[in-house]
């Protein structure tokens, strides 16, 4: 189950790279936010939370399916960078629970409270 439907994406986030082609990396999306919110929103449900809390993790799954569409190829790579003469690539993403992401998916989820590591 997705957090974010494709209009959703389109019309009020207003995403533009994603199309209806791989609209499913919208739940692909959702299911990696589980687990960097370590299932809390599946536990306490979805239409239970805050609306400032929805709102955050709708942002975060449009922020996060837009970053597995860019650089989906070189997320699962076992490289965080490499060097070819004078050229160096370093990826600058972030690995939490397992899970690759951006720094701003992560702030978005950290102002749900659903990120925390104590019980």
């Amino acid at each position: 189950m997705s957090y974010v439907d494709y209009e959703y994406y389109k019309d009020t986030f207003q995403g533009t790279v994603l199309d209806e082609s791989n609209k499913h990396k919208l739940e692909r999306s959702s299911d990696q936010i589980d687990s960097l919110t370590f299932n809390r929103i599946r536990a306490k449900g979805f239409d239970n939370l805050t609306d400032f809390q929805k709102d955050k993790i709708r942002k975060a799954v449009c922020i996060h399916a837009d970053f597995i569409e860019q650089y989906g190829d070189y997320i699962n790579m076992p490289l965080n960078g490499f060097s070819a003469g004078s050229v160096s690539v370093n990826f600058n993403s972030k690995t939490f629970n397992g899970v690759s992401t951006t720094q701003e998916v992560l702030n978005y989820l950290n102002q749900t409270g659903l990120t925390c590591r104590r019980i």
